[in-house]
């Protein structure tokens, strides 16, 4: 299945892609399996050394993508922040 998502899931935009740290790197990697907690941490540490880090983890956020490790995230991490975001939003009065 996790090979199935990594063939239909968004590409990164061009501009990431010609940053990025993942470049190279086997597909599978950021697409885990669930509760390969290993594959999991080795494609953080790629992602920690990444130079397009954050706008992969903006890109990922934007498409809500709910299957890869983007950014350095995982979904249910990226899930917390758009949570967060959306609380702070509405302490603000800020609407979509």
């Amino acid at each position: 299945m996790a090979d199935e998502i990594a063939h239909t899931a968004p590409r990164p935009t061009v501009i990431i892609e010609n940053r990025a740290a993942c470049a190279g790197y086997e597909t599978s990697v950021f697409f885990p399996r669930e509760g390969d907690i290993a594959t999991v941490e080795k494609a953080k540490d790629v992602c920690r050394r990444c130079p397009a880090l954050r706008d992969c983890l903006m890109q990922a956020l934007r498409i809500d993508d709910r299957f890869a490790i983007l950014g350095g995230t995982t979904p249910s991490e990226r899930q917390l922040i758009r949570r967060r975001l959306a609380v702070r939003q509405r302490e603000l009065g800020v609407t979509s």
